[in-house]
């Protein structure tokens, strides 16, 4: 085992002796992993929450389908589009801010400043980006309830149910944010803001899928004929 050896000024090198006397240099202790903190595991367990309320959701909207009177909702307008587009900005963003704002906490204080600023604006960019989602989906909405009111067919109230719940848990981030935008502004509060918008865009793409793509027709072939 190899010892360590100091060099005094102008002497020759010597064994430096560890603080317990035994002549040997004690191994450094290994450092211990973080522990998550407690924001980070409350948005696991809500992020959980949410995902088991769509997916019973999406478990009814798969049931309901196999009634005689079921409709097949249209394609997507074209508002739809460009709301998951925005969505997807907006997670972006969230991420981009979360990395400027690591860098800024690593940087000195005086090199720090310029970082702050910027991971501030991405952060009000992130809430813009989600703000013109929730207009793009009320548009939609609009052009929708015109030839697709709520009450004309059980696919169209699915529709309007899950995306405005949807749009519920974008509005409670967006008011979570708004406080990380206005306070804290630390690495911290912003990867978990980032964190919940990525899980806002995987969870609106998945139900963008089970309401426009999953078909009576495709729920038969892979589960078999309704009884």
């Amino acid at each position: 085992m190899s010892s360590a050896y100091i060099t005094p000024h102008g002497g020759t090198p010597q064994r430096a002796t560890p603080p317990d006397g035994s002549g040997w240099a004690a191994p450094p202790a290994p450092v211990p992993a973080a522990m998550p903190g407690a924001g980070g595991v409350g948005l696991w367990v809500f992020i959980g929450v949410v995902s088991m309320l769509f997916f019973l959701f999406s478990a009814a909207y798969l049931m309901r389908m196999a009634a005689g009177d079921w409709v097949v909702l249209p394609a997507p307008p074209w508002q739809l589009w460009c709301s998951t587009t925005l969505l997807a900005l907006g997670s972006l963003t969230w991420q981009l801010a979360a990395r400027t704002a690591g860098t800024a906490e690593a940087m000195a204080l005086s090199a720090a400043r310029p970082a702050h600023a910027a991971h501030g604006v991405l952060v009000g960019a992130a809430c813009l980006a989600s703000l013109a989602f929730l207009a793009m989906q009320l548009w939609a909405w609009q052009a929708m309830r015109v030839n697709y009111p709520v009450a004309a067919n059980p696919s169209n109230s699915f529709f309007y149910l899950i995306t405005g719940l949807h749009g519920l848990h974008v509005i409670g981030g967006l008011l979570a944010a708004g406080l990380v935008w206005l306070r804290a502004r630390s690495r911290g509060a912003i990867a978990l803001c980032a964190r919940y918008w990525h899980f806002l865009l995987v969870l609106w793409l998945a139900m963008f899928g089970l309401l426009f793509l999953i078909t009576p027709e495709r729920v038969q072939i892979i589960c078999g004929p309704f009884q």
